[in-house]
């Protein structure tokens, strides 16, 4: 029997379809058409047939290839219940009267009941099952009929209903007994057109369940055991009438009142409406909807007591008692579920929100001021530890837990300015906003001792005290939202010793070992007061790169996408905001070609981002924003790479960029499982050992041994640094025998000045582009004319290793590639590249076959 998977085995039946939130189908076992009940429970395959009984063994064998099904399975014979005994018919009409539908109950010796539907067809014929669509109301005839001050009682079953229609009672149930009501828009319409709903369900549990869903739809519960205390377990409103229960305790049960329900208020006298407590009860009740009703009902009941003006003068004199009260009164907020109990004047503060009262006219009405509508209160005062600027958080009760959300102290003491923290769920409009700001204010000066004070910054990395967060105690990091989500990714999971076992391993690849140090030595930049670095790993698909910076990232945090992982769908102004954020912790970013159309390329991203502060900003108040700062490395993957020919020496100098010719990590899925268990651990180990070394002593070393590659004084530093964190992570961490990296390790990776050098990439092009259009450069002849004739597509012409160049092709073919001619004509002047006039000039004034014009005369053989 072969091994299906389950969308093979969906591939292979028949007669596929949903069927409510179930996968049905034909069974392949018996050949019924929609029996067969498929789905899956994770990785595993769960199939039945209702009608055969076949199991997925079963089901699996039929649909084998070339297999024969097998015997259809015997259905089970079905228990003997004995004799019935019992043998009932319910009708079931229409709102016309026309009969709709049959109910057949069936009672049998051992005290079974077996239920089963019929309806006739228009042609006479018989259909054992329920017409569709179909009303699940009994007696819905009647009900359409009556008028909707009567009383409907909904009972338990057709035969309590006709019990109830026999004494006198407007009575319903529905077709499926104690289930839950179904009902159809006709029932429902009919149900809701009753003012007084009355349910009465069977003495059990799935009576009491009954109950409540008909409770929820508006009807009281009267429970049998009120009026007939011997009611048995089971027992229901048909036993309580054959054994001659009076049905005037159930027309005349008094339902118990519930405090300003309408029964409440009917109980009231004329002097209960008008008493002080009564009456400072009515206008304190908190939800104004229910305050309002309440108020409605009393006036109801005072007028038919013929003392509505009385009533009147007693209300407003109660609401101008309880406002002199309260006025100047502390209150305290009472939320369940706070973090903490402040004072807050003359605010209520409690789970129907935020407001207090104040007079309307002068009457003695009254209105709430409503700051909010969902439990808010200040939790804390967090104070920058670099700059003295305060911040605030605000927690808040909504969707069902507490959230919290922190904002500098002017915008929440702007009613502008606050409506901008609706962004964070926090519910403020410019309708409540001053009240908001009023609220808060008082919460945090009426409790100077008990509001908490929290010292933090606004990025990781060096603290001006010499610390890294987040590795300093006691330190809080807010940064709002990015920072939010990076301090839930710089943590540390698992353990130190674990992750060690998992890297170590792969220490062997030069490539990786590049990548981890160029994780390790961002932070070293600020010790030797560095320029931000860019390193960037490319290569064909499947060689193992985002694997490797995956490992690089670990020594922070979770190495996950999303997290110190990201995809570099993102502007460049989130890019340095995260990068500012991070300040002197590595940023990694995968797949950096997405972004390439974005940017026109690489370069203006790799200044910008090596800059090390962004752009400063004004906000819309006019208030200049400190700008973005950052000391970092950026740890990127591609599949080209990240600089061109035409790219800036700026840009070249920042980049150390390795080709991936071979795998970076290997055996990629279980590593990344691995460093998903363990991560982040390395990083504050690392730290104190980085403040135990003299980094600026080794640096200086490794330096000056890179210099003598040939390499550029910038790229050698960014390696140094590369190395020296390296000595550091492999001496203290890696304790093996792994011998350090030599200066031969690192010099392929390396640019040479020349590389460099726009002055020389410029001249290579030129040189390179003359030699292959030299049919456009006129060669002349001792016997030619000065002024010769010759094609009009000459752009020049060459004489020895001269080559003169019309200056607007040369202009335009080194615009084209990148270059500017004037940026690099000193420096190719001073090295002899370029022949310049006897005044000094760059152009020469000359004719080349009858063409006169401005030339360029370069040097060639000078490479």
């Amino acid at each position: 029997m072969s091994v299906l998977t389950y969308e093979e085995i969906l591939g292979k039946l028949n007669n596929v379809h949903k069927r409510g939130g179930a996968l049905v189908a034909q069974c392949p076992v018996c050949g019924d058409e929609d029996h067969l009940y498929i789905n899956r429970d994770g990785d595993k395959t769960l199939a039945f047939c209702h009608k055969c009984h076949a199991s997925l063994p079963a089901v699996l064998k039929a649909l084998d290839v070339g297999g024969e099904p097998p015997a259809p399975v015997a259905q089970a014979k079905p228990k003997d219940h004995g004799k019935r005994i019992e043998r009932i018919v319910y009708t079931y009409r229409n709102p016309d009267g026309k009969e709709a539908y049959c109910k057949i109950r069936e009672k049998f010796a051992d005290g079974h009941k077996k239920f089963s539907f019929l309806y006739t067809k228009p042609d006479g014929a018989v259909v054992y099952k329920k017409p569709k669509p179909c009303n699940n109301l009994y007696n819905l005839d009647r009900l359409t009929a009556a008028k909707k001050t009567e009383t409907l009682y909904i009972v338990e079953g057709e035969k309590c209903a006709d019990a109830m229609t026999s004494a006198g009672f407007l009575a319903t149930s529905t077709n499926t007994g104690a289930e839950s009501p179904n009902l159809s828009e006709t029932d429902r319409k009919t149900v809701e057109k009753f003012t007084r709903k009355v349910i009465i369900p069977d003495n059990d549990g799935p009576g009491a369940e009954y109950g409540k869903a008909w409770e929820a739809r508006g009807a009281k519960v009267l429970p049998l055991p009120e009026i007939w205390p011997e009611c048995p377990v089971k027992g229901d409103v048909a036993d309580y009438l054959e054994r001659g229960g009076d049905p005037e305790k159930i027309r005349e049960y008094k339902f118990p009142t519930t405090e300003f329900s309408e029964d409440y208020f009917q109980n009231l006298d004329r002097a209960d409406l008008i008493s002080e407590d009564f009456l400072l009860k009515l206008i304190q009740i908190d939800d104004p909807v229910q305050q309002q009703r309440a108020e409605s009902l009393a006036m109801f009941r005072a007028s038919d007591l013929s003392i509505k003006r009385e009533f009147d003068k007693n209300l407003k004199a109660a609401r101008i008692k309880l406002a002199q009260e309260r006025k100047g009164n502390e209150n305290v907020t009472n939320f369940t579920g706070q973090p903490l109990a402040l004072r807050c004047g003359d605010w209520i503060a409690d789970d129907e929100g935020i407001r207090r009262m104040t007079a309307k006219g002068n009457n003695g009405d009254f209105t709430y001021q409503w700051a909010s509508r969902i439990p808010t209160l200040p939790t804390g005062i967090l104070v920058n530890a670099e700059t003295g600027e305060e911040r605030i958080r605000l927690d808040f009760y909504k969707a069902g837990k507490w959230s919290s959300v922190t904002a500098d102290r002017s915008d929440v003491a702007s009613k502008n300015r606050i409506v901008n923290l609706a962004n964070n769920g926090l519910e403020v409009t410019t309708d409540n906003a001053q009240y908001l700001v009023k609220y808060i204010s008082e919460c945090v000066t009426e409790n100077p001792a008990d509001m908490p004070r929290e010292t933090f910054i606004d990025h990781f990395g060096w603290t001006e005290d010499g610390g890294f967060a987040p590795y300093v105690d006691g330190l809080t990091i807010d940064a709002g939202p990015t920072g939010d989500a990076l301090v839930n990714a710089i943590k540390q999971k698992g353990t130190l010793e674990e992750w060690l076992k998992i890297v170590r391993p792969l220490m062997d690849n030069i490539y990786l070992r590049l990548t981890v140090a160029a994780s390790l030595a961002a932070p070293l930049l600020e010790i030797i007061k560095g320029l931000p670095y860019v390193f960037h790993l490319w290569g064909g698909t499947g060689s193992g790169k985002t694997v490797g910076i995956m490992v690089a990232a670990s020594v922070w945090g979770n190495p996950q996408f999303g997290a110190m992982v990201r995809t570099m769908n993102m502007t460049d102004n989130a890019l340095v905001g995260i990068a500012s954020t991070l300040r002197n912790i590595p940023f990694f970013g995968d797949e950096l070609q997405t972004i390439k159309d974005r940017f026109n390329g690489y370069d203006r991203l790799l200044y910008r981002i090596t800059e090390k502060t962004g752009r400063a900003r004004m906000t819309a108040d006019r208030r200049v924003e400190k700008p973005e700062t950052w000391n970092t490395g950026f740890i990127f993957t591609g599949e080209e790479p990240v600089t061109g020919e035409n790219s800036g020496g700026g840009v070249k100098n920042r980049v150390i960029e390795i080709e991936c010719d071979g795998p970076v990590v290997e055996h990629g899925n279980q590593v990344v499982r691995a460093i998903n268990e363990h991560y982040g651990t390395l990083g504050p180990e690392y730290i104190k050992k980085a403040l135990q070394v003299d980094v600026r002593a080794a640096y200086d070393l490794t330096f000056q041994e890179l210099m003598k590659t040939g390499t550029t004084d910038k790229q050698a530093m960014t390696m140094a640094l590369l190395m020296v964190a390296d000595d550091i992570f492999r001496i203290y961490f890696l304790n093996s025998e792994i011998p350090g990296l030599m200066v031969k390790d690192v010099a392929p990776f390396l640019l040479s000045k020349k590389q460099v050098d726009v002055s020389e990439r410029a001249y290579s092009a030129v040189i390179d582009w003359i030699a292959e259009n030299t049919d456009k450069f006129y060669v002349a002849h001792e016997d030619d004319a000065e002024h010769r004739d010759c094609d009009g597509r000459i752009w020049g012409g060459r004489t020895g290793n001269e080559v003169s160049i019309n200056r607007s092709v040369l202009m335009r073919f080194m615009a084209d590639e990148g270059f500017n001619f004037t940026a690099v004509k000193k420096k190719w002047a001073a090295t002899g590249k370029i022949l310049l006039t006897k005044d000094g000039r760059y152009l020469w004034h000359k004719s080349i076959c009858g063409a006169k014009a401005y030339y360029v005369v370069l040097v060639t053989g000078k490479m």
